[in-house]
């Protein structure tokens, strides 16, 4: 078994998706798997299948509606079409025949529970902070707020499993603050993590909280609420995509005396052998006090 000493092997990033067995995942099943698709859909149809699918694309952020209609009109063609092009349906116009019923049902099957996605490790120096356990008003996190991706999400604390991998949110709408790095304000760069979709057979069956990540640009503001009631700002500074297997290190360490927000999620390609994306995505953000 790896020993956690001065060095701290981690599994760093995680996971972009959390396949199944979570409360989030056993509703999206249950909102289609009761109903299955036994007609093909197209514009002007009614229906309970037409519900069925209305519930799919709103379950998985294609459609913006916030209750199914039971009518299949222009608003529904258009997230059929998007979510089309997503899963690699060609054409993608909206008509939802044979193929799109047959990836909408493999999706919906039930898929193992996967905690987290193993990729290679990278090695930390020197872990600036120990607070596996975590108590009292002390500064931890409560909340992430990103204005412009519209994210206002709850933490959970994660630090590391018996065999020294990082442990990851238990949901997809949920971040996490690994517990072996700073609480974000203090000196030293603070981790969060956080999923960025569902994903069954290949499918992507719901977007999760980092689903937008991407989309940061320089000078966007993040917010993280604490237990003390204090806010405390950031300014994101760079953005990068590193390879599984490169050394990444400048996420966990840092040379100031300033205190930083660095945020991983997942990006590139599925590789559904190996139940993971091909890139890690890392927003650099900066303390703006």
């Amino acid at each position: 078994m790896m020993k956690v000493c001065n060095k701290i092997w981690v599994i760093a990033l995680l996971f972009s998706v959390f396949v199944g067995g979570t409360n989030a995942s056993a509703q999206g099943v249950a909102s289609t798997a009761s109903s299955p698709f036994t007609h093909d859909l197209t514009l002007g149809m009614r229906g309970s299948d037409v519900s069925s699918l209305q519930q799919f694309l709103i379950d998985t952020g294609f459609l913006k509606i916030s209750t199914t209609t039971n009518y299949f009109g222009l608003l529904t063609k258009a997230a059929v079409g998007e979510w089309q092009a997503l899963a690699g349906i060609s054409p993608s116009i909206g008509y939802f025949g044979p193929l799109s019923r047959a990836k909408v049902g493999a999706a919906l099957e039930p898929a193992p529970i996967i905690e987290s996605i193993p990729v290679p490790s990278i090695v930390i120096p020197t872990a600036t902070t120990t607070a596996a356990a975590v108590a009292g008003k002390n500064g931890s996190p409560v909340r992430l707020r990103i204005p412009s991706l519209g994210v206002d999400a709850g933490f959970q604390f994660n630090g590391l499993k018996p065999d020294g991998t990082m442990e990851v949110p238990s949901t997809i709408y949920d971040v996490g603050w690994y517990t072996g790095s700073p609480r974000p304000g203090e000196k030293g760069n603070s981790i969060i993590t956080g999923h960025v979709a569902q994903i069954r057979r290949s499918i992507m069956t719901k977007q999760g909280v980092f689903y937008n990540l991407s989309q940061l640009r320089q000078g966007d503001d993040l917010y993280v609420l604490n237990d003390k009631g204090e806010t405390i700002r950031f300014i994101v500074r760079a953005s990068r995509l590193y390879d599984p297997t490169a050394d990444a290190t400048n996420i966990f360490t840092s040379t100031d005396d300033r205190a930083h927000l660095n945020i991983i999620t997942c990006e590139g390609t599925w590789n559904q052998d190996q139940l993971s994306f091909s890139q890690r995505l890392v927003i650099f953000a900066d303390s703006a006090q």
